[in-house]
């Protein structure tokens, strides 16, 4: 099941960043947020690496060529790292405020700290043993990873699906078409945040020994995190679609943005 979640991830996001570079190539001249643009492309190449290395037999394949157990698990969770990270740059370029550019850099040092922590750990882990899953929820080393993956995925996600739910209802009127393709973006951040509240609370009812079956925990998860990927992917291709249709109103700008 894994595989055909994780297989339609990195389908989705491949035809998302298609849409994206097209447009790009359009709009080559227009210089508003390219720093958006740019991040936009680097988060769904990010995602489209990440969702085939989470494919099971993609992930065997890869472990057993580096001969480094779990490599893959590592590879994909940093690419997920940095989808999440890239698509709050984008929020922040569209932001536009005067001090956009430090919350840009709060946002890659942070993202740093986390992806640091999650390479010691994974040198820590005993991973010819275990493997970076709630599977092992009872080893410290890997409880610190996920739940450091986690926090920093939920907090991304809750950004994510915030800004998306304001621009929806901002851009409602002039491009409803467009809107509902921002709420759909929402939706994949709830669903994000859904994903990372699964597992973090799995590893936290775990350790406090009111754990629920491990079998809903590894069905849940995946579903959640699948829904979260298509749902950001096709509504920002949505939202870019429409936003390059003709405006109700001409002297709206926002859908320089998209």
């Amino acid at each position: 099941m894994d595989g055909l979640i994780y297989g339609a991830c990195a389908l989705v996001t491949a035809t998302s960043a298609a849409i994206r570079l097209h447009y790009t190539r359009k709009r080559r001249q227009q210089t508003a947020y390219p720093v958006a643009r740019r991040a936009r492309m680097l988060a769904f190449a990010a995602c489209f690496i990440g969702s085939l290395l989470a494919i099971p037999t993609v992930a065997e394949a890869i472990d057993r060529l580096t001969t480094l157990n779990e490599v893959s698990t590592l590879a994909s969770d940093l690419a997920a790292l940095l989808f999440w990270t890239s698509l709050q740059v984008m929020v922040a370029d569209w932001r536009h405020i005067g001090t956009h550019h430090l919350g840009i850099a709060v946002r890659i040092i942070a993202v740093s700290c986390i992806a640091l922590l999650l390479v010691w750990q994974y040198h820590l882990a005993d991973t010819t043993r275990m493997e970076l899953s709630t599977a092992y929820a009872r080893n410290d080393d890997v409880a610190v990873y996920l739940l450091a993956y986690l926090s920093y995925s939920a907090v991304a996600a809750l950004e994510i699906g915030a800004f998306s739910t304001s621009m929806a209802f901002v851009t409602w009127r002039d491009h409803p078409a467009a809107s509902i393709g921002l709420s759909i973006a929402a939706v994949g951040g709830i669903c994000g945040l859904a994903y990372a509240c699964s597992r973090g609370g799995y590893l936290i009812a775990y350790r406090t020994g009111h754990a629920w079956p491990l079998a809903v925990e590894n069905t849940i998860s995946p579903a959640f995190a699948g829904l979260s990927i298509i749902c950001v992917a096709t509504g920002l291709a949505m939202a870019t679609i429409c936003y390059n249709l003709p405006l109700r109103n001409p002297h709206q700008g926002a859908g320089s943005r998209v």
